[in-house]
């Protein structure tokens, strides 16, 4: 094969598998505003409506470990390719969905085959670009797409409901098959392995996803029914005992679902901190700005939506050129700067609510938002891969998204009992939920400041430990 045929081949993989990447992503956010269509059509109670999110990232976030292992296991591309296809039949299902139970129940499905796509096409990536300069814009223009997709879900969502609220859960399947004809000719093949197979981890994926399945549950569930409810501080609890069984089983397993002395690694522990921190600072401000525009300033709900689409195109254009300096230069001060956009565009938000113009205060915030999360989304996922090798690329890239979600759901639930308590205490609901982000988003920067400075070859003692 010519060296063109090989760069249009890669190419071409890179665009497909950024394409799997912005439907995981965009399936996230691309719901919320479809919520009062599907409200009055299916006469869902207010309380079980929030589920219609929830019940995607509930799998999303729950699978993602197994989803990653299972991909090291038993092939990257063959845990896409079915992952995917299980992807688009959820999606034409949704659009025949009657019910409460069978919109959740499509959502979920969606959410779980999301958790294993994800890591499987970041580890498919990471194959198919070698180190250097093509990898570190392959990965700039991967995570840009995921960003694109999360933040820009909203305003597709908003479009796609004016035809029809069923749409939004339709419109990513012509995509997902599209991908799913070309992925066997441009991806690569799994590798053969040359020794005895691994054995699978079941105690640990039996004890990991569960436990992961309920923290999920509890704290999204801490978000519509509060901290006190049963529901919460049961599974809450439940998770907290599966996950300490999870650890023990990982510790004395020949063939760890997750190898323990990975967390040893500064820079992926690091990455997976703020990735987690700054997401949920994201999501609960996400979450605030959007009843304000809605509630208070009285926008539809496309308008609401479209009002984030500034923060994606930064985004979508700018994240890869941030990645590769990432790549080059070393991602601390990166991410730093990055969160610190993030963080002055919080405070500025809380200072001029009800003081400027609604679009003025978009257009400010949503600069200094998108430039900075266009800086921080792909700087963890620079960090968080730059030294793991091939065979854990799937597990390391579980990980990542994990945090991801479980970091926004978190913070999101924290966000959502300040928003609902102030009233109480006499303060305005928007400025209190979006001062505790903005406040967190500074504590995030200094604890980006003090992560590794180099970008360092596994350590003596992991190796041992492997």
């Amino acid at each position: 094969m010519t060296n063109s045929n090989s760069r249009s081949g890669a190419g071409l993989a890179l665009l497909l598998l950024c394409a799997a990447n912005f439907l995981d992503a965009m399936d996230v956010s691309t719901i919320g505003v479809a919520l009062p269509a599907i409200q009055t059509e299916l006469g869902i109670q207010a309380t079980s409506l929030q589920w219609a999110v929830s019940a995607y990232v509930l799998g999303y976030g729950g699978f993602l470990l197994l989803g990653g292992r299972v991909a090291d296991l038993f092939g990257h591309r063959r845990v896409f390719l079915w992952s995917l296809g299980i992807f688009a039949a959820a999606s034409i299902a949704g659009g025949f969905v009657d019910s409460a139970p069978t919109l959740i129940c499509a959502r979920l499905i969606k959410g779980i085959a999301a958790a294993f796509t994800a890591p499987a096409a970041l580890a498919l990536l990471l194959s198919v670009f070698g180190e250097g300069k093509a990898r570190a814009k392959a990965l700039g223009v991967f995570s840009s797409t995921g960003a694109a997709g999360f933040v820009l879900g909203m305003v597709l969502g908003g479009a796609a409901t004016i035809i029809s609220w069923r749409a939004t859960l339709v419109m990513g399947a012509p995509v997902a098959i599209l991908a799913l004809l070309i992925a066997p000719i441009v991806l690569p093949s799994d590798h053969e392995r040359t020794g005895p197979r691994p054995h699978f981890d079941w105690a640990g994926a039996l004890t990991i996803t569960p436990g992961l399945l309920l923290f999920v549950f509890g704290i999204t569930n801490a978000a519509a029914a509060g901290w006190q409810a049963f529901p919460t501080w049961g599974a809450l609890i439940a998770a907290l005992v599966l996950i300490v069984l999870f650890l023990l089983v990982e510790s004395r397993h020949k063939d760890p679902m997750v190898p323990l002395a990975i967390f040893r690694r500064a820079k992926l522990s690091h990455a997976n901190a703020i990735a987690a921190l700054f997401q949920g600072a994201y999501v609960g401000f996400q979450f605030i700005a959007t009843l304000y525009y809605q509630n208070v300033v009285g926008w539809s709900a496309f308008a609401t939506g479209f009002s984030f689409a500034f923060g994606g195109v930064c985004v979508m254009f700018l994240a890869p050129r941030f990645a590769a300096i990432g790549q080059s230069r070393g991602t601390t001060g990166l991410m730093t700067l990055g969160v610190g956009l993030q963080a002055i565009s919080y405070i500025f938000w809380v200072l001029s609510v009800g003081n400027i113009n609604p679009i003025l205060l978009v257009a400010i915030s949503q600069i200094l938002l998108g430039v900075g999360y266009a800086m921080t989304y792909p700087s963890v996922q620079v960090a968080a891969l730059s030294d793991v090798e091939d065979d854990k690329s799937g597990l390391a890239s579980g990980l990542l998204f994990a945090s991801f979600q479980i970091g926004g759901g978190i913070v999101l639930a924290a966000a959502s009992a300040i928003f609902g308590a102030a009233p109480s205490v006499g303060w305005n609901p928007y400025i209190a939920g979006t001062a505790f982000v903005a406040i967190l988003a500074a504590a995030i920067t200094l604890l980006a400041a003090v992560g590794p400075r180099t970008s360092t070859a596994r350590s003596d003692a992991y190796q041992a430990a492997e």
